[in-house]
C-alpha cells in the first residue's frame, strides 16, 4: 500500500466507550467532528493538509501509535468575565444570545493508517493560515538482489 488510508471507525457503544477512555473524552457520546484533508504522495515523501481554520499550534493534537496517526483539535467557548457578564446583564450571569453562530467550537478529530514505508522518525509538522501541514518521509525501499549459488 503506497498511500495512507482513512481509518474508519464503525459508531458503536463500545467504540465510544473505548474513545472515552483513551481520548479523555468527557462523556460516552462521541461528540468528535470531522475538517478536510488532502493527501498527496510527492516522491519520497507524504504530505497531509488539514484545514483547521480557528484552530493555534496548542490547539492541535498530532499522535502517532505504531502506524495509526491520529489528528485531534480542541477549541471550547471563551468565557466571558464576571465583570463583562454584570455590566451587561446585570445579574452577574453571562447570557449570551446567538443570533448567527458559524465559527469553529468543539473536537475535530481524523485517524489514518500510514503505509509500511513511511518514516515515523521522519514527521514534520507546521500550522499555518489555518492549514496543518505534515510531511512524512519514506523510508528507503528494500531492493531486490540476486544470491549466488555455489
Amino acid at each position: 500500500m503506497t498511500y495512507l488510508t482513512t481509518k474508519t471507525r464503525p459508531v458503536n457503544v463500545m467504540d465510544q466507550l473505548l474513545d472515552s477512555m483513551f481520548y479523555d473524552t468527557p462523556s460516552v457520546k462521541s461528540n468528535w467532528k470531522n475538517f478536510s484533508v488532502d493527501i498527496i504522495e510527492d516522491g519520497d515523501q507524504y504530505l497531509v493538509n488539514a484545514e483547521l481554520p480557528g484552530f493555534s499550534e496548542s490547539d492541535v493534537d498530532v499522535t502517532l501509535n505504531d502506524n495509526l496517526m491520529v489528528i485531534s483539535a480542541s477549541k471550547k467557548e471563551e468565557a466571558k468575565s464576571e465583570e463583562d457578564s454584570s455590566a451587561s446583564s446585570g445579574s452577574g450571569e453571562a447570557v449570551r444570545k446567538y443570533l448567527l453562530r458559524e465559527r469553529v467550537q468543539g473536537q475535530y478529530k481524523r485517524s489514518f493508517t500510514l503505509p509500511k514505508d513511511a518514516d515515523r522518525e521522519a514527521i514534520n509538522a507546521t500550522l499555518k493560515d489555518g492549514v496543518l501541514e505534515l510531511s512524512i518521509g519514506k523510508k528507503p525501499e528494500a531492493k531486490p538482489f540476486s544470491i549466488k549459488i555455489n
